[in-house]
């Protein structure tokens, strides 16, 4: 028999569980630990990531009379004897009217980050200098499992390269790879070349690379850039590549970038939502993988994004949570207790595993949430507790009487 003192103990834990099980479930995943989220603000997969992850790896040639179609012409890693020779690619490889209908191109057939079951996808065409390239990423393979940021060092050299496929992946491979690292990179293009590209419009895309690398000069010339791109911005109101310019601005002169976002940014009227957005990244990035030793004074300017977007409540709690910054439970009790903060259930339950987290911590005692949208959420939880693994169980039952069928 439980003793009354246990089970009461047990009962008041009960709530406490099932809200930490529930944030986790809802909790979006994050991003790769290498991505760089100014560089790329939606990780991309990148055509190494199907080449590591392949069971088959072969140049193929498309057909003529079938252009969704391609033929096996030379197997570079694996088997085909399974898949055979010709295999359908869901997009037609003929984009581009001065190559011609003989041109070849390396495919791989397995399963990558966004997708669990295999399928093929077209890697890159097949010129000299790629499939050399592609030869050395699977030599390193096995090395890049162990020491991930070797990847991104590796590419880091051909930033510059002459051949315009290759220097496309090596921008995208280093822009994926964690701020931190990117700090590594000075000089590994000239800042010279770096203004110019900034110039240039056709390069927009990796413009924010670009600007986090120049920050890394020690040139007068390009920290007066560098402050007078966020300035102008905060005239304008305008966002493009805001983010990387304040993260650049905060990571050559901090004391005085975070004093500008302040006065500018956090006072006064609020700010358009992009803006903000673009802040907060900013913001995210030095406290994670930056300058680490001001995550107390980016939590005092979370606070303010806070009362302009509450709906950026979930985006805030997954840094507080990792940095166990808990001051800010006030400001997030109020926003979960306001019916007009936009919150979804699925941040709400992430904002009360941050109270209840917070209030073990600072051992407050208080309510997390408002009780009305305490108890709806329970449900919701309970509900989905039990409806998961029965739904999951029906499927498993239906897929398994398909195949004896």
């Amino acid at each position: 028999m439980i003793p009354t003192a246990t089970y009461q103990h047990q009962c008041k834990s009960l709530p406490r569980i099932l809200w930490v099980t529930a944030a986790l479930m809802f909790i979006p995943p994050l991003p790769p630990a290498r991505a760089c989220l100014i560089c790329l603000p939606v990780p991309t997969v990148s055509p190494v990531d199907y080449l590591l992850g392949a069971h088959l790896i072969v140049v193929a040639r498309e057909d003529s009379g079938a252009p969704y179609w391609l033929t096996t012409t030379e197997i570079l890693s694996g088997d085909t004897t399974r898949l055979g020779r010709s295999f359908f690619l869901e997009a037609p490889l003929l984009t581009d009217p001065s190559l011609g209908r003989n041109r070849e191109v390396i495919c791989a057939y397995g399963p990558h980050e966004e997708i669990s079951h295999p399928e093929w996808a077209r890697v890159g065409n097949a010129d000299g200098d790629f499939r050399l390239l592609v030869t050395e990423i699977l030599q390193n393979r096995v090395q890049w499992q162990l020491n991930p940021g070797e990847r991104a060092t590796y590419f880091s050299s051909y930033l510059d390269h002459q051949n315009q496929q290759i220097r496309a992946l090596a921008h995208l491979e280093v822009a994926r790879a964690p701020y931190d690292q990117i700090r590594e990179f000075k000089g590994i293009l000239p800042f010279t070349q770096l203004r110019s590209s900034l110039q240039d419009f056709r390069l927009t895309d990796w413009h924010p690379l670009y600007i986090l690398l120049l920050a890394l000069s020690e040139e007068p010339e390009d920290l007066a850039l560098i402050s007078s791109k966020v300035r102008s911005a905060a005239n304008t109101g305008l966002s493009l590549h805001l983010a990387a310019w304040v993260t650049a601005w905060i990571e050559v002169e901090p004391e005085t970038a975070l004093q500008f976002l302040n006065r500018e940014y956090f006072s006064g009227s609020p700010r358009d939502h992009a803006e903000s957005r673009a802040i907060f990244r900013a913001l995210s990035v030095h406290g994670n993988r930056g300058h680490q030793h001001l995550q107390e004074r980016i939590t005092e300017a979370y606070r303010h994004i806070l009362s302009q977007h509450p709906q950026m409540a979930s985006e805030v709690v997954r840094d507080l949570m990792m940095w166990e910054q808990w001051g800010l439970a006030d400001s997030l009790r109020s926003v979960t207790a306001n019916p007009k903060s936009g919150l979804d259930q699925a941040s709400l339950l992430q904002v009360a595993a941050y109270l209840r987290k917070a209030e073990d911590a600072l051992g407050t005692g208080q309510h997390d949430i408002h009780p009305k949208v305490h108890w709806n959420l329970l449900l919701s939880v309970l509900l989905l507790l039990v409806a998961f693994p029965a739904g999951l169980s029906l499927y498993r039952w239906q897929e398994k009487r398909a195949k004896i069928q």
